[in-house]
């Protein structure tokens, strides 16, 4: 759980000075809380989503793809509460007989992007002259912009009554990847079809998402199968690895059967076949 009194005295304190140096300053410290926050919750459910899958690396993308791909329910404030008691089959518990664990505060990445836009836009760039006697200022609009950081500090401190962090709710499927590594997902958020990595960083590896008729996932592993120049034996080359290859580069891969060492590159070619008319024929 991340702790934002520090951060939040600190825009409140360069605010009470009340300068456009510390209103400015305020501002990059409000942007970069929010950003510290939603990177705080994607670091929480990083063994369920590779970095590899965030697109974008704006706060807000980076949370809809959590909400997309691990916890759809982030959004929402959940409290987590347990029983004083085991559990009886046919017995519900009194509402008093439960103890509180811990919150987690929910917000909307929505409503954050818009927050760290606006600072950007307010205070973090200096005004573009429109003619050769506009004056370049040394700051933004100073009122405009301590009204934005004064509504991240509300956000904050809504944020920071939270007491604990969640990766999500619900029924996980796992698999093991090819280097070893396990892998978890939410059930309820896989689709047929979907293309998912690996979560160690330092694997090249991804997999197809497949539902059975049952319900039931199974994950394909994504590579390109190249035959060895010398044993035609096929070399299964993560696919990943290959799509990331610049088209003038060549790669060298080894055949584990003869030892040979094989040379890939891209390569431009026709995919249409060649037609003849009538008129070609006389």
């Amino acid at each position: 759980m991340i702790n934002l009194r520090p951060t939040i005295d600190r825009i409140n304190a360069l605010l009470t000075e009340d300068t456009e140096a510390s209103v400015t300053y305020a501002a990059l410290e409000a942007r970069l809380a929010l950003e510290k926050v939603c990177y705080n919750r994607l670091r929480q459910c990083h063994d369920y989503i590779s970095h590899d899958q965030l697109k974008r690396w704006q706060p807000h993308a980076v949370v809809n793809t959590l909400i997309a791909e691990v916890d759809a329910h982030a959004i929402h404030t959940r409290t987590l509460l347990i029983s004083r008691n085991p559990a009886v089959p046919g017995v519900e518990p009194d509402d008093d007989d439960f103890v509180e664990i811990g919150t987690e505060v929910g917000f909307n990445p929505k409503r954050i992007g818009e927050l760290w836009n606006a600072l950007s836009g307010l205070a973090l760039h200096v005004k573009l002259p429109t003619n050769k006697d506009d004056r370049i200022s040394e700051y933004g609009d100073a009122d405009r912009t301590k009204a934005k950081v004064l509504d991240v500090v509300a956000e904050l401190e809504r944020i920071a009554k939270g007491t604990m962090t969640f990766s999500g709710i619900g029924a996980e499927v796992s698999f093991e990847c090819a280097c070893g590594e396990k892998n978890k997902k939410r059930a309820s958020l896989l689709k047929g079809g979907q293309s998912i990595s690996c979560i160690n960083a330092e694997c090249n590896q991804s997999y197809t998402v497949e539902i059975g008729e049952d319900g039931s996932h199974s994950f394909g592993l994504q590579a390109a199968e190249i035959p060895c120049a010398a044993c035609d034996t096929i070399i299964f080359v993560p696919r990943r690895e290959v799509t990331k290859m610049k088209h003038d580069e060549v790669a060298s891969i080894r055949c584990s059967n003869c030892d040979h060492t094989n040379r890939i590159a891209w390569l431009l070619m026709r995919v249409d076949r060649a037609t003849t008319t009538e008129s070609d024929n006389v």
